[in-house]
């Protein structure tokens, strides 16, 4: 359940930062488990390629801190900031959607990544180019898909079988877990391929790889090459509420899909309840 909520928390971070707030004659609804949901307060990210390689700090367990670079081309989830007459321009990133290999890079050994800059203050802004969604990135989520039984009363756990997190810069990095009621979800990825190609038609995603993701459903569609594999990703339109109980602050949504055949789901929105 910890992981869930931290989870959440990062969600609702990336979402105050990056939501673009409609009036009510412009806004959409949906019903969703009977609540009216308008489409304004659904997570809406913003997505941006880094123009030129840019240094962050990382803060490890031991309160130590390392510069990293991203690299030139690398794709972010984020929100920019114009700044005003006190405040230079800032690009507020999420840069814990990027693959598990980066993130880890040159981190002393038996340290823990506490936390990443949340913010860069730049007065270059132009560095960070607006772009449009990744069509291998699911709408209103941050790419994380989990095969989970959620409980039904309170002495039960939340069961999560398998997980896939599809990156922002491009990554599919999938995990099976023996004991699925004790999940860290920063834990090094059991399998991990570059998104080769990706399409998106209707409901319909279609990501294609040089190798195979054992256990995920992909079906071999050539012999050789760049594209041997290809997964669906088939979004139900069945978006839904979890109520954890009355010991959880917060009231969770999600929406179901299907990744090569199977059922998961995947968060997009929260609401921290008073």
């Amino acid at each position: 359940m910890n992981f869930f909520k931290m989870a959440a928390l990062a969600v609702l971070v990336m979402t105050l930062g990056g939501l673009t707030y409609s009036t009510k004659a412009q806004a959409k609804s949906y019903m969703i488990s009977g609540h009216e949901v308008h489409d304004y307060i659904l997570n809406d990210f913003q997505y941006y390629k880094v123009k030129r390689a840019t240094s962050l700090r990382f803060l490890y367990s031991n309160n130590t801190t390392k510069e990293r670079t991203v690299p030139k081309g690398t794709i972010i989830i984020g929100h920019k900031y114009k700044g005003s007459s006190v405040e230079k321009p800032s690009i507020s990133i999420y840069l814990s959607q990027l693959d598990y290999n980066f993130l880890n890079k040159e981190r002393p050994k038996h340290l823990e990544l506490l936390s990443i800059s949340g913010t860069i203050s730049s007065s270059r802004p132009q560095d960070y180019q607006r772009i449009a969604r990744p069509t291998y990135l699911p709408a209103l989520s941050l790419g994380d898909f989990k095969q989970v039984k959620f409980r039904t009363d309170l002495t039960s756990d939340i069961k999560i079988y398998s997980q896939l997190r599809i990156t922002s810069n491009g990554f599919a990095e999938f995990s099976r877990f023996k004991n699925p009621g004790a999940i860290n979800g920063s834990q090094r990825p059991q399998f991990r391929q570059k998104v080769q190609k990706s399409t998106n038609k209707g409901n319909t995603r279609q990501l294609y790889f040089a190798k195979e993701i054992p256990g995920l459903g992909m079906k071999k569609i050539k012999q050789t090459g760049k594209l041997k594999y290809r997964l669906t990703i088939v979004n139900q339109h069945q978006p839904f509420e979890y109520n954890g109980g009355s010991e959880d602050p917060n009231q969770l949504f999600y929406s179901r899909y299907t990744v090569g055949g199977k059922k998961f789901v995947t968060q997009i929105w929260l609401v921290l309840r008073k």
